[in-house]
């Protein structure tokens, strides 16, 4: 098995900010109306995705081995990391809203990318 460190290298960063920013892009654009979309704000919060999901995801590949019996648990945890940042950085206030996009999160932004390693 190689070692976790592909999912830091620079490459697979600008991977991880694409996927993020595309999720939360349409996350937000689903649970909010479209004139209340802010580039600025999805940016910010796709940096600090990204800076949760590339470690969980290096870890989730060392740890578990890309065992799929586990692959709720890493949900779980992207959907909690994705309802703080839908509250505070996207500042989706109604908590209905924000349950959403933290179900949205958790399930694209899980560590998938786990599985495009040999």
């Amino acid at each position: 098995m190689e070692s976790s460190g592909v999912f830091f290298s620079p490459i697979a960063m600008l991977l991880a900010f694409s996927w993020n920013f595309a999720t939360l892009a349409s996350v937000q654009l689903t649970v909010r109306l479209i004139r209340v979309f802010s580039v600025g704000r999805t940016v910010a919060a796709s940096l600090l995705l990204s800076a949760a999901t590339v470690p969980l995801t290096a870890g989730y590949y060392t740890v578990f081995d890309r065992d799929l019996a586990w692959m709720p648990a890493m949900m779980c945890v992207t959907g909690a990391v994705g309802f703080v940042l839908a509250r505070r950085i996207m500042r989706i206030r109604r908590r209905r809203g924000a349950v959403t996009a933290a179900v949205g999160i958790g399930i694209l932004s899980a560590p998938w990318g786990a599985f495009l390693v040999r």
